[in-house]
């Protein structure tokens, strides 16, 4: 019987320890709740990131972060039996800067010489790549090939959606409607004329873009910021090649004038 007494005993012993073990388990288990909320808490909001874009894709010059750049044309001249004008180009331009001759299409053309002088010289013309968030892509262009037999060089082409200078394009950017220029109180009342030439991009829409003002010449700073607030402010027709608008830059003169005693 002493034996059994003896069960009994450790029995008791195992039952009164067993309130220290679900303590161990507990603390275990808050351990690892701790660690779990720490690599939450590590994690935290995240950032959508897009994912790069497609390279199969064919993208719109209006779709891609920089469009293609014209890095090397070739040598070239002017047709033989040709005549002056501008013929546009459309094609692929693919993600490693090369024409795709079977996109290339002329959309414009003033005659069946200069249409094949500017396809030719269009597909042997190597350009850098169009981009999207950095990735390079392919990219739908139009590009404008101009035959003048009297300009040096003879023949020129742009990528369209670049800004052109004004001698570049065939219809240049006329001002249509402005605001009326506000002449600085003190000059005014000093007696001082002025004179600032303003320099500005104009959009496709007769728009002066945002950002693209400044100051070229100012006979007094004191002028500056009323002319620039009267270009802002100005309406232009479109510049144009080929028909089709262009962006273009543009230098104003913004004349301050006394006003004249009759």
């Amino acid at each position: 019987m002493v034996p059994r007494r003896d069960g009994a005993r450790a029995q008791a012993r195992r039952r009164r320890a067993a309130p220290a073990d679900c303590g161990a388990l507990n603390g275990g288990s808050m351990r690892r709740a701790v660690l779990l909320g720490l690599a939450v808490a590590a994690c935290g909001p995240t950032t959508f990131v897009p994912p790069p874009p497609s390279p199969t894709r064919v993208y719109g010059a209006s779709e891609v972060d920089e469009l293609p750049e014209i890095v090397l044309t070739p040598p070239s001249h002017y047709p033989a039996g040709g005549s002056d004008g501008v013929v546009l180009v459309r094609l692929v331009i693919d993600s490693a800067g090369n024409p795709e001759p079977a996109t290339l299409v002329v959309v414009q053309g003033s005659d069946s010489v200069t249409s094949a002088a500017a396809r030719a010289l269009v597909l042997k013309t190597l350009f850098r790549p169009a981009r999207v968030r950095g990735h390079v892509v392919q990219v739908s262009v139009d590009i404008p090939v101009e035959f003048a037999a009297e300009a040096v060089p003879p023949v020129t082409l742009h990528v369209s959606g670049d800004v052109y200078g004004e001698a570049a394009v065939q219809e240049r950017p006329h001002l249509t409607s402005s605001a009326t220029l506000a002449y600085p109180a003190a000059l005014l009342l000093s007696h001082v004329p002025g004179r600032v030439v303003v320099q500005a991009v104009v959009d496709t829409t007769g728009r002066v873009e945002e950002g693209s003002v400044r100051v070229l010449q100012s006979s007094d700073a004191r002028f500056n910021q009323a002319a620039e607030d009267y270009v802002k402010a100005a309406r232009f027709t479109a510049g144009r090649i080929a028909g089709r608008g262009v962006r273009v830059l543009v230098e104003l003169p913004v004349e301050f004038k006394l006003p004249t005693r009759d």
